[in-house]
C-alpha cells in the first residue's frame, strides 16, 4: 500500500507522517510539502491512501483531491485539516475520511478500517492465519503436511513468536510428554523441515541442538498483525484464535483482555 501525505507545513507534516507510519507497518508512507510535488508523484505511481491539508498556499486541498483522482481512480481522500467549515465540500468528493488537527493514532486506524475503496492484501509468500482455524498458505494455497502432528508443531511455534522451545516442552505439548513418542517426534520435525522445504521455506525453520523456533520475518501472520495494530490484524480477529489447539486458550484470553483496547 502507498500513501501520501500532503501539508504546507513541515513540522505538521513530519508529524503526521510518524502518526500514520505507527499504523501501517510495512505500508510506503511519502510526505510532499508542496500540492505539485504530490501531483507529479500521483502521474507515475499508484497512490492508495491521501491525507491532504485543505488551506494551502499552492493549492487549496480540495482542488488537489480532484487533480490527485484522475490520476489513481480508486483513491481514498482522507482530509485532515484545522476546520470543519470544508466538510461538505469534501463529502461531495467521496471522500473516504475527514479529520481535525492534530490526528491521533486511533483516528488514523479507524479510517483506515474503513477506507472506502478497501486495499486487497497480498497473501503471496508464506501466510500463517492464526485467528479461527490454524491454517498455513503459500501464495494463497494450503500448505500440506504429511501429519498434523507436524502442523501443530508450526502452530505452537508460531505461538512463540520467534522464541526457541525446547524439545521436551514441545513433546509436553504434543503428546502430554510422554517419552515413547520421542522417537515420532524426530518424524515430525522433519515433516515440517520438507514441507517449508518444498515451498523455499526452510530458512524460517531455527534448528540448534534441542531447540527449535522460527524466524518471525520470514512469514506473515494475523496475530502478528493485530499485536502491532495493523488495520489487517484488527479486522482479521473475531473472537478465536487457532481453536483446535486447547493449548492455544491462555493466548486467547490475553487476546479477548487486549480486543477490548480496540473497540470504537
Amino acid at each position: 500500500m502507498t500513501i501520501i501525505v500532503v501539508d504546507d507545513e513541515k513540522i505538521i507534516l513530519d508529524g503526521e507522517r510518524k502518526v500514520i507510519e505507527a499504523c501501517v507497518g510495512d505500508a510506503r508512507v511519502l510526505g510532499f510539502s508542496s500540492a505539485e510535488a504530490a501531483l507529479q508523484f500521483a502521474s507515475e505511481n499508484n497512490v492508495d491512501v491521501a491525507f491532504l491539508d485543505i488551506e494551502m498556499a499552492d493549492l487549496n486541498g480540495i482542488e488537489l483531491a480532484k487533480r490527485l483522482k484522475q490520476h489513481c481512480r480508486n483513491l481514498n481522500i482522507i482530509f485532515a485539516t484545522a476546520y470543519n467549515s470544508y466538510y461538505q465540500e469534501a463529502m461531495a468528493l467521496h471522500a473516504s475520511g475527514y479529520l481535525l488537527k492534530p490526528i491521533r493514532k486511533e483516528q488514523v486506524l479507524a479510517e483506515l478500517e474503513d477506507l472506502r475503496y478497501p486495499k486487497r492484501e497480498s497473501r503471496e509468500g508464506l501466510f500463517v492465519r492464526a485467528f479461527g482455524s490454524f491454517e498455513v498458505f503459500f501464495n494463497e494455497k494450503p500448505l500440506l503436511f504429511r501429519y498434523q502432528k507436524a502442523k501443530e508443531l508450526f502452530a505452537y511455534l508460531v505461538d512463540r513468536r520467534g522464541t526457541v522451545v525446547s524439545r521436551d516442552e514441545l513433546v509436553t505439548i504434543l503428546w502430554g510428554g510422554e517419552e515413547t513418542h520421542t522417537n515420532y517426534y524426530k518424524q515430525v520435525q522433519k515433516d515440517l523441515r520438507d514441507t517449508l522445504a518444498s515451498v523455499g521455506m526452510e530458512d524460517i525453520l531455527i534448528k540448534q541442538r534441542g531447540v527449535l523456533g522460527l524466524l518471525m520475518k520470514g512469514y506473515r501472520c494475523d496475530y502478528y498483525d493485530y499485536l502491532q495494530g495493523l488495520p489487517r490484524g484488527l479486522n482479521a480477529y473475531r473472537g478465536e484464535y487457532m481453536r483446535q489447539y486447547d493449548w492455544a486458550e491462555p493466548t486467547w484470553v490475553n487476546l479477548e483482555g487486549k480486543s477490548t483496547l480496540w473497540t470504537p
